[in-house]
């Protein structure tokens, strides 16, 4: 069943999608900035890690805090099952759980509902329809533009499973991906190697959800080589200064020793107790001596020192 909504019929139908929400949520909005009101629509989510909300925006690409700031992005990165995508050329506007969806003309934006003439058409399912309804094609459409451009949050639960499965109960959530400090850089967002359709729907606690090690490479005029501590020479000294996951020559500083493309991946999860590779101050290998906490070899720590 479809019907044509403006004012505040439309205004009413968009807080139902929100307020109602059970086990989908879906927000496209090019342009997001949230009042009061909307934050206690959603609020009402905070505890039901199997509600997914996926939420895509776009627009002024380079300084997406035009289209939605900073605080209100944060806001949404408590809940506990989220998808955040960033689509640079959006401009339609959608919202629907799993029983209803508008599709219409106005922005989640506070302006917009109370300053705006805005129209919509709002879908709602019969329970006894066998047939798809336009909502159907939107909802997929939807789906197929999320998994075509960036993701820049990922967040799923844990649940551990009960008996033959036939129960299970949540246990927390994790961070699969954070592309936040990429996102609000100030610079055009590079093509991201993972696609929304790569995520699982949820974790299982019994299974181990660690990052994967990744053997890092450094290109070189002759090719791919791996690397290996360089040695000093008379024609070029000693040099401290080493990131701790890759092995590369970087800036000497123990509160910073990773490279750029490095701590983007340490900072997903922020474990200053995790076992790296190298020495920050010679290069050479750890065998997992190291961490962010302690950068240094012990055995190197008085020549560090005046360094």
């Amino acid at each position: 069943m479809s019907k044509f909504i403006t004012g505040k019929e439309l205004e009413e139908a968009v807080d139902r999608v929100i307020w109602e929400a059970d086990e989908q949520l879906m927000i496209v909005s090019p342009y997001i900035k949230l009042d009061e009101h909307f934050r206690k629509l959603f609020t009402e989510h905070l505890l039901k890690p199997k509600l997914h909300i996926t939420l895509m925006f776009g627009k002024n690409e380079g300084r997406v805090d035009k289209s939605f700031n900073k605080a209100d992005f944060d806001f949404f990165l408590q809940f506990p099952n989220i998808s955040i995508v960033y689509v640079p050329n959006l401009h339609a506007k959608y919202y629907a759980n799993e029983l209803m969806g508008v599709v219409t003309s106005i922005n989640l934006y506070d302006y917009s509902f109370v300053n705006n003439i805005e129209f919509g058409v709002l879908y709602e399912y019969k329970l006894l329809s066998l047939t798809n309804s336009s909502d159907d094609d939107v909802w997929d459409k939807c789906q197929d533009i999320a998994n075509e451009n960036e993701v820049i949050f990922v967040k799923r639960p844990i649940f551990q499973k009960g008996f033959l499965g036939m129960s299970k109960s949540y246990m927390s959530s994790k961070i699969l991906l954070d592309r936040t400090e990429e996102l609000y850089s100030g610079k055009q967002l590079a093509k991201g190697k993972q696609k929304l359709e790569d995520f699982e729907e949820e974790l299982n606690a019994t299974t181990d959800h660690s990052e994967r090690p990744i053997r890092q490479e450094i290109e070189t005029k002759k090719g791919t080589v791996y690397y290996a501590a360089k040695q000093p020479t008379p024609e070029k000294p000693f040099e401290p200064g080493y990131c701790i996951r890759t092995g590369e020559k970087i800036p000497f500083n123990v509160k910073s020793p990773f490279s750029k493309q490095a701590y983007q991946s340490w900072s997903k999860y922020k474990n200053d107790k995790f076992a790296e590779k190298f020495c920050h101050f010679s290069g050479e290998p750890s065998n997992g001596e190291i961490s962010f906490k302690k950068p240094i070899l012990a055995k190197n720590w008085k020549m560090a020192n005046p360094a």
